[in-house]
């Protein structure tokens, strides 16, 4: 046990040499340093000496062994005292980890400089590092344990790397990704099979062979096994860079000199088929943005493959090079004679002041059976048309429109409509019962509105006092919720809401002409119907910010009174508003002020004697009743952009129709037969 409180090193020095028995020499410099030594338990006297080595080092000591004599120096004067010399790249493990020894190693690599200025934050501050250069050798003096950690870190580094060289190199005619596939399984290497790392190359059509490494993939590492070209492609320069070593390099410029040519000189046919698009609305962008302007109309049909040909490729794929009689070739252009899916993503030339040519060299037409594009054009150009077609044809985003058509009576405390008395305050939201309306709109409205031509409003004050309202006059049976339909559409897309009734109206009647006296009583009448009712035309559109615009335009056509005869036809009152507001999402726009006054006649009186001319007032009583209505529309715009939007309006709707189900499996009930009425005898019958 060595236990020592600020003890002279000289106290500490002398009882170790008595456990385990070595003779020693302290330098001038080592008297009167103090140490402090703390251990629990036994020791064992062969770990004596390793302990007391500790010792010294923590405290700027060490011991250089002589023979059999120990050598206690300041540890700085360490590396200039004869110490015990190693050569080789092995350090003896019997050494004590902290005896200072001086390790010779021979490089097989790299040089002696340039092994100085790597190793030496290995180090210690106490050790020496020197190189020779002209033996290329290196001479370390430190502890045991530091030389063996710098031989591990230098078996590591001083390894022969193959020398390499980085090359770009630029396509005219190949494209980099299909080339590059192509290179990958002429230098595939090993027992595997595994070509040279080519990042990127996943789902590049290329020849049988061996897989390419997924997209990202690492250069390869030094060593066994991994001395392989890297070639990556870069599609937007259209050019492969390449490291290699100097004979791969070589050897893989001569290939694509032999396999960059121009095999597609004249233009080809390609397909593109549109997945969320309509493929004439994309043949009328097209045309638009690559060159054609308006120098005549997309052209439209059904094309057909000539006799002969092979079969389409895939989405975005070739037709044969043979052009069918549909497709005629523009003069003095020639057919091209491949059917292989190529051309590089050069720059597109049409975009760069040189559209009139670009545009002579393009021809869209639509497919509308199979909602495809067949496009005619230099394989050069496909691919820039290619990724500007996939861009256009994205999925477009949707809106559930919700209505709510309500008529709403009117009293003397809203005699002039339902935004004036909520105006003047006739409402107040606290005052008002919850859940007397079904279905209630949002919580918000659109932050302001304007009067609409013919009699409609858009109302601009806050939603809780229209709830307010609405609620209190569904209290006394004053709202009658006509319609509560809902549609979804497509942003851009007209949506149509016809809530009406079809109304028989004669346009014209065929008397015959009497012969003989004798007129005939078959009068032919032609029938035509009109609708009466709400007609609802939206057209939303989807902004950045959460906002929806909707362009709304509101028909609503009324049947009166018929004219008298000989017309004996109802008259129609219509009226109808267009509007373009914006929302934000899940808000509602409220359209009304269309008040109707409708008046009735009500008798009241004795029987019989109520109804003699003149007398008949003396038994009754004539009442005059003028009733007003307003029409309410409340339009909610939710928007649908991802199938969880879509899932979430599919189960709120089934919620909205789930007590309806039973109803729905039962089936409607039984209708009784009607009784039958004898039909009148025939004139002139008995």
């Amino acid at each position: 046990m060595l236990n020592f409180d600020n003890a002279d090193v000289e106290l500490v020095v002398q009882a170790a040499a008595e456990i385990v028995g070595f003779n020693y020499v302290l330098a001038p410099g080592v008297r009167g340093r103090k140490v402090t030594v703390q251990t629990v338990g036994r020791i064992a006297s062969d770990d004596v000496l390793a302990v007391l080595l500790t010792i010294l080092e923590v405290n700027g000591l060490a011991a250089v062994r002589s023979g059999d004599l120990y050598r206690i120096i300041p540890r700085e004067q360490a590396s200039q005292a004869p110490v015990r010399t190693v050569v080789g790249r092995a350090v003896n493990p019997e050494l004590p980890a902290d005896e200072v020894i001086t390790q010779i190693v021979a490089l097989r690599v790299l040089g002696a400089p340039d092994a100085v200025g790597l190793l030496r934050p290995f180090v210690s501050s106490a050790g020496a590092l020197a190189a020779h250069r002209e033996s290329n050798r290196l001479l370390v003096t430190d502890t045991a344990a530091n030389v063996r950690r710098l031989l591990e870190v230098l078996d590591l580094v001083d390894v022969e790397v193959p020398l390499s060289e980085l090359q770009i190199f630029t396509l005219k005619h190949a494209d980099a990704q299909e080339l590059a596939s192509l290179l990958g399984q002429i230098f595939a290497s090993g027992p595997s099979g595994a070509g040279p790392a080519i990042p990127g190359t996943a789902g590049v059509a290329s020849p049988p062979g061996p897989p390419a490494p997924p997209p990202g993939a690492a250069p390869p590492a030094a060593g066994a096994g991994s001395e392989r070209p890297l070639i990556v492609p870069e599609r937007r320069s259209n050019s492969l860079v390449v490291r290699a070593r100097t004979h791969e390099v070589e050897t893989i410029r001569r290939l694509i000199e032999t396999l960059d040519v121009d095999l597609y000189s004249g233009r080809r046919v390609f397909m593109y088929f549109a997945e969320n698009t309509r493929a004439r609305d994309l043949v009328t962008t097209l045309d638009a943005i690559y060159g054609r302007g308006d120098r005549g109309p997309a052209i439209t049909g059904t094309q057909h493959v000539a006799p002969g040909a092979t079969g389409l490729v895939g989405p975005g794929g070739a037709l044969p090079a043979r052009q069918p009689p549909s497709l005629p070739s523009p003069p003095g252009v020639a057919p091209s004679a491949v059917a292989r899916p190529a051309g590089g993503p050069a720059a597109f030339p049409g975009l760069a002041g040189d559209g009139a040519r670009a545009g002579a060299d393009i021809r869209f037409v639509a497919d509308e059976v199979t909602n495809a594009i067949v496009v005619t054009t230099h394989p050069r150009l496909w691919k820039e048309i290619q990724e500007t077609a996939r861009r256009l044809d994205k999925m477009p985003r949707q809106v559930l429109i919700e209505v709510l058509a309500a008529e709403v009576t009117l009293s003397d405390d809203t005699r002039l409509g339902l935004e004036w008395a909520i105006r003047s305050g006739r409402f107040d939201a606290s005052a008002s019962p919850s859940g007397a309306l079904p279905g209630r709109p949002p919580r918000s409205l659109i932050p302001r509105g304007g009067t609409v031509p013919l009699g409609f409003n858009v109302f601009t004050f806050a939603a809780d006092r229209l709830l307010a309202a609405l609620n209190a006059l569904a209290s006394d049976n004053r709202v009658n919720v006509l319609s509560n339909p809902s549609i979804m559409t497509a942003e851009n897309r007209k949506a149509v809401i016809n809530v009406s009734t079809s109304v028989p109206i004669v346009t014209s009647q065929q008397v015959p002409v009497a012969t003989g006296g004798i007129t005939g009583n078959a009068i032919t009448q032609t029938v035509e119907y009109r609708d009466a009712g709400i007609i609802l035309t939206v057209t939303p559109r989807i902004g950045e910010q959460g906002t929806v615009a909707l362009d709304v335009r509101q028909e609503v056509n009324e049947v009166g009174e018929n004219e008298p005869p000989p017309i004996n036809s109802p008259r129609f009152t219509k009226r109808e508003a267009e509007t373009s507001v914006v929302l934000l999402d899940n808000q509602t726009l409220v359209l009304g002020g269309l008040i109707q006054s409708k008046r009735t006649e009500i008798r009241t009186g004795i029987p019989l004697l109520s109804r003699i001319p003149i007398l008949g007032y003396l038994f009754g009583s004539v009442e005059h009743r003028v009733e007003k209505t307003e029409l309410l529309l409340l339009i909610t715009p939710r928007t649908v952009g991802t199938a969880v939007d879509a899932a979430r309006v599919t189960e709120r709707m089934r919620g909205l129709t789930r007590g309806l189900e039973p109803s729905i499996r039962q089936g409607p009930p039984p209708v009784a037969p009607s009784p039958t009425v004898p039909a009148p005898p025939a004139p002139g019958s008995p």
